[in-house]
């Protein structure tokens, strides 16, 4: 009986000091698995589409539902080759500026939007004389945060000098109705206004495009880009959307909005260097 204890005892104790080597025999009590091999991967779950991942849920917010016990967990999509991690309430790509616990990153949402009239005739005019306002309150199950303090009363400004990694994100609504053919220009601009004194000036512009056929019901379209530039502490952030139409047009009328969906519309800064 006495036997049988002491070969228990050691058994035992074995398997709390126990380590597992993959690919060698030397093994390290700072880990508790250790793979060491020069010519051979570990492949992780992986997925062809996002769709596939665990929690997925098309009806929530941010298409994942929440579920604390996967924190941590990785799957790489085969669709747009990267990992991504769970965060216990959405799976975030590796290759992405913004994320609830990024200590060093923003990501504000649309809290009012803005419409944009257009109307044709030989030649497209619209007219947006407003810019849409990015202080949505913070909502992570919508991957809303702002860790870096950029809101403030009226305005998106940062508080600390630095190269910031800047996203922005812009969904265009509507459509427009009438006899014409040809394309209409969905445009998004990055402003920035150095000091308060300054004039706002461009950073950076990206454009997409909607083909029309006489009737464009094509108008849900989304303008996104990321852009890295240094910005001092005070520095205010815009964005200019804008609209144009080259066609040929016997007379039309189009009205063209901003998406308030934070999956569409968005802008994020991660600060990359402090000074």
């Amino acid at each position: 009986m006495k036997k049988i204890i002491l070969i228990l005892m050691v058994v035992a104790q074995y398997c709390v000091n126990a380590q597992v080597a993959i690919g060698g025999n030397f093994v390290s009590t700072k880990n508790i698995v250790k793979v060491q091999d020069g010519t051979k991967g570990v492949i992780l779950p992986f997925s062809n589409t996002y769709t596939g991942f665990p929690k997925y849920n098309n009806a929530s917010p941010d298409q994942f539902n929440d579920y604390p016990n996967l924190v941590g967990g990785l799957i790489y999509n085969k669709a747009d080759d990267q990992y991504y991690k769970y965060d216990g309430y959405a799976w975030n790509p590796a290759r992405q500026i913004q994320g609830i616990y990024q200590p060093k990153g923003s990501r504000l949402g649309l809290s009012s939007g803005i419409t944009i009239p257009c109307i044709s005739f030989g030649i497209g005019f619209c007219f947006a004389g407003t810019t849409p306002t990015y202080l949505a309150p913070d909502d992570k199950s919508q991957v809303l945060v702002d860790n870096l303090g950029l809101k403030s009363t009226g305005n998106v400004s940062v508080k600390q000098n630095g190269i910031y990694d800047v996203g922005v994100s812009l969904g265009f609504t509507g459509g427009s109705f009438g006899a014409q053919i040809g394309v209409t220009e969905f445009k998004l601009t990055l402003q920035v206004k150095y000091t308060a004194s300054s004039d706002w000036e461009t950073v950076v512009s990206k454009t997409n495009y909607s083909i029309v056929f006489i009737v464009d019901t094509q108008g849900n379209k989304t303008s996104s880009f990321s852009h890295t530039i240094f910005l001092p502490a005070g520095a205010e952030l815009r964005v200019v959307p804008s609209i144009s139409s080259t066609s040929i047009s016997g007379g039309a009328l189009s009205a063209y909005g901003t998406d308030s969906n934070s999956i569409s519309s968005y802008i994020a800064a991660r600060l990359i260097k402090a000074f």
